[in-house]
């Protein structure tokens, strides 16, 4: 049987010390499923045999306006890797992982079980964290993410990251979400293809909070900076940055972003992820200069305790 409609089974081999078992296949099935992608269909297809897992960025609709380069498409790829990779350290295998990136600049992952390993409690821990991960659009308590909480989401992204840290950053990141705001909102065609996808967003959202908070801003939708500002430094936010801008670079960043927020829901904390201001270029400038980052702002993601409970796995919705 097909664990999902993504994975293209090969010929089952009897289980021994060279291949997983069908209880490891189904549970990695399971966790590339589960991983979150930035517009709703998942951008992958997933083939295992023996102990060798490969993972294919696949074609989609592209998404002119948002999505034009495929960015957003390779870090959900990205962030499907990670679920892959956590998922057998969790069964107890130690991994190797290589990234590929063709002259079309699509790319594919490769992941081996090379041998048994002793499975941690932090092992397991983020591994039961893919079920419970959920993209948190609403707004966190006031309680501040401690300093140690936010040091191991940072220590577990093993990337270029950095927390926007003070007053005066939360002001810059405040304008440049209006400046963002301000071009999605001027820009017709963007709106028209904005409906399509955000939608099933818009639906659950209460109003007036979400849609701005979380950075995706629609036509009626308004972001006022004072507002943002006051958001801001109620939470915490992550921006994901890589040295250059590269396929590869867009990949390993969605990694990246996804071990961040496993090890941010294994903590007790939740998150979501903005990519809509980025795809303005001066929003994406001004934040490198703002923040002094030493890099390509990539990615943002807010982290904090929720103000309520997040839904169950099985309903809600696994887009970001």
């Amino acid at each position: 049987m097909d664990w999902f409609p993504m994975l293209r089974r090969a010929p089952v081999e009897p289980p021994d010390e060279r291949s997983w078992t069908r209880e490891d296949v189904a549970a990695l099935a399971e966790a590339v499923r589960c991983t979150p992608s930035v517009h709703g269909p998942q951008p992958w297809s997933l083939r295992m045999r023996g102990r060798t897992a490969t993972l294919r960025l696949r074609s989609m609709a592209e998404l002119v306006q948002q999505d034009p380069d495929g960015r957003d498409r390779r870090m959900s790829c990205g962030a499907a890797v990670a679920n892959l990779v956590t998922a057998l350290r969790g069964l107890g295998w130690a991994t190797d992982a290589h990234w590929h990136v063709d002259e079309q600049r699509e790319g594919a992952a490769t992941v081996i079980g090379t041998h048994r390993h002793h499975a941690t409690a932090v092992d397991r821990d983020r591994w039961q964290a893919i079920a419970h991960l959920v993209d948190f659009r609403r707004a966190f308590t006031d309680r501040p993410v401690p300093h140690l909480a936010r040091a191991a989401v940072l220590d577990a992204s093993t990337t270029q990251a950095a927390w926007v840290h003070g007053p005066a950053e939360e002001r810059a990141l405040a304008r440049l979400l209006g400046h963002a705001a301000r071009a999605d909102h001027d820009e017709p065609s963007y709106q028209h293809e904005l409906d399509v996808w955000i939608a099933p967003i818009a639906a659950d959202a209460p109003s007036g909070i979400d849609l701005p908070a979380v950075g995706r801003v629609g036509a009626k939708a308004q972001l006022h900076p004072e507002r943002v500002a006051r958001w801001l430094a109620q939470e915490s936010v992550l921006v994901f940055s890589t040295i250059t801008d590269s396929p590869r670079d867009h990949l390993q960043v969605g990694e990246a972003a996804e071990r961040a927020w496993l090890e941010a829901t294994r903590l007790g904390l939740a998150a979501s992820v903005m990519t809509q201001p980025l795809r303005v270029p001066e929003v994406r400038l001004g934040l490198r200069d703002e923040l002094g980052l030493g890099g390509v702002p990539q990615l943002l993601m807010r982290v904090g305790y929720p103000a309520a409970i997040p839904m169950p796995r099985a309903t809600r919705r696994p887009n970001t």
